[in-house]
């Protein structure tokens, strides 16, 4: 009989794989009356009877996985000589496999499969030797990064996926292996994103050709980077009831998100006057506390994509909101973008997205304006209000464009959103277009708020505290 070598561990999907690497059916009926090298991993939770090793990975397991690799003969007889095999990454072998998954039943499992990028896993050696008398070699280590993968980024956009590591065995220096079982598969299936928690995973570095251009992933502890974002004090807009502080009510929590906290504490104001016709000044405390946050003199950005994945509150009093504005001239003429509003309309909690520009009235502006009642989204999710949500804006010279986890909300062509004169034709801005045009260095900031009251309706029976979560805010052009 010759010293054909073949690898013991491929039993149950032997045929699978042999369509993967060109053997026919009359090879595989002799498979068993050949010697065989058989790979097998050391590690106790590999049984050594599948050339698939499947390993489902969860999120909270992020340290590094070592599997080991090591050759033997059929039924681990003494090797008459010392063999040297080599272990190459068998990527053509693995897109075989990806390309029969269209078709093929067996290759199923390969139908999202990805090749794993070098940069998650390490091997000990390219080479393992049987020496002449020994029945196992010694092993090669096979170390993948869990923490590395579980970020890939291809997890927002397939919740299947799978990576394969394609480990094969070729060159054997006195033995002849057999193709037919040479590879071993080393699957990790990436669990799906939880939508009720912040997304671990890095973000693209380019999407429909544009690149990544600023963002903040809330990864730390603490205080917002002050080099991203400013906070903002006091009151500040529309009487809402809310005392914006700097400090203590807007965290990241250490978990991946940016967490606004609206409290119900009471705050003296330092500026009130007693009788003043400012509702700014004419309140002595503040009941309530919260925070909201910009970008302005730190970022801004004219024409890309805004991407900002959030959970919001939804209780009574809650006026939670992403929005943008420009870096040059007064409200409206600068022009405004809410992504994100949340407030009550005709008593009914709804989802607003509003494009918003100069009119020829000061301070008062011309509005494109959608909204939707909360209890749409619920009625066709009950669990809605529980889970993230991403809020996108896509802009370029023509148009804005506002989504909601990819529905379109409102559209506007920038054909119609030229500023009337502000009530003075002498303003910075009169006449202008905040949101397409060529001025250097124009552009708009990022604002992300958690206001109480005023449109948001009473806060009086609400429970407190109210947490709004930011799990990122991305900028791609």
């Amino acid at each position: 009989m010759r010293k054909t070598t073949m690898i013991k561990w491929a039993m149950p999907l032997v045929a699978g794989l042999c369509l993967a690497t060109g053997c026919s059916d009359e090879d595989n009926r002799y498979n068993t009356a050949y010697r065989w090298v058989a790979i097998k991993e050391a590690a106790d939770i590999w049984d050594g009877s599948s050339c698939n090793k499947k390993i489902v990975l969860e999120e909270e397991q992020t340290s590094d996985t070592t599997l080991y690799v090591s050759i033997s003969l059929y039924q681990n007889q003494a090797a008459p000589s010392d063999c040297t095999v080599d272990v190459v990454i068998a990527a053509d072998s693995l897109q075989k496999a990806i390309e029969l998954s269209a078709t093929e039943n067996a290759y199923q499992v390969y139908k999202n499969a990805l090749l794993m990028d070098e940069s998650y896993y390490e091997l000990s050696a390219n080479q393992i030797t049987l020496k002449a008398g020994a029945t196992v070699s010694d092993p090669i280590a096979i170390t993948v990064h869990r923490g590395a993968l579980l970020k890939d980024p291809i997890r927002a956009e397939n919740e299947n996926a799978i990576f394969v590591l394609p480990l094969q065995i070729v060159n054997s220096s006195s033995l002849v292996v057999n193709e037919v079982v040479n590879t071993l598969m080393l699957m990790f299936q990436l669990p799906q994103i939880d939508p009720t928690k912040p997304d671990m995973t890095d973000p693209k570095q380019e999407i429909d050709g544009m690149q990544l251009v600023w963002h903040d992933e809330f990864n730390g502890t603490g205080a917002p980077d002050p080099d991203k974002w400013g906070l903002e004090e006091g009151f500040q807009r529309n009487q809402e009831l809310q005392w914006y502080k700097k400090e203590g009510n807007a965290e990241m929590d250490g978990n991946g998100n940016m967490v606004f906290t609206a409290k119900r504490e009471r705050v003296e104001n330092p500026n009130y006057e007693a009788g003043s016709s400012d509702w700014k000044k004419n309140r002595q405390y503040a009941e309530y506390t919260s925070a909201s946050m910009n970008s302005s003199g730190k970022f801004t950005f004219k024409y890309g994509r805004l991407l900002v994945r959030a959970k919001i509150p939804t209780d009574m009093g809650a006026w939670p909101a992403i929005w943008t504005c420009g870096n040059w001239w007064e409200w409206p003429l600068n022009g405004e973008i809410d992504l994100l509003e949340y407030y009550l309309v005709d008593g009914k909690p709804s989802i607003h997205a509003n494009f918003c520009w100069g009119s020829d009235t000061r301070w008062s502006g011309k509005w494109q304006s959608y909204n939707r009642p909360l209890e749409e989204f619920t009625a066709n999710d009950p669990q809605w209000t529980d889970k993230y949500h991403i809020w996108r804006m896509d802009w370029d010279e023509d148009y804005l464009r506002l989504y909601l986890d990819d529905e379109l909300m409102n559209e506007i062509a920038l054909s119609q959103t030229m500023n009337g004169s502000g009530g003075d034709s002498n303003l910075e801005g009169a006449y202008q277009n905040p949101f397409s045009n060529n001025f250097e260095g124009f552009g708009a900031y990022v604002w992300l708020n958690l206001a109480v009251g005023s449109n948001g309706g009473d806060p009086s029976d609400s429970e407190f505290p109210m947490k709004y979560y930011v799990d990122y805010v991305r900028v791609y052009q």
